[in-house]
């Protein structure tokens, strides 16, 4: 859901931006997660980066 926000968000010539703490944001307001793993969400959002192809229109925090 924050990779899909995130492109949402982009203009047409610029890459999308999904951070960690979108990652967390998402967790918290639309799964009710009270608290998320700072590590638990950027492996997270590591995998889905991977899996959705993310390096052709995506940047993220989640490789630092």
């Amino acid at each position: 859901m924050a990779i899909a926000e995130a492109r949402r968000r982009a203009t047409r010539d610029e890459p999308a931006i999904v951070t960690i703490g979108d990652v967390t944001r998402v967790a918290s307001q639309h799964h009710g997660h009270l608290f998320v793993d700072h590590e638990e969400a950027a492996d997270a959002l590591r995998q889905r980066y991977e899996a959705a192809g993310c390096r052709t229109d995506c940047t993220t925090d989640a490789f630092n």
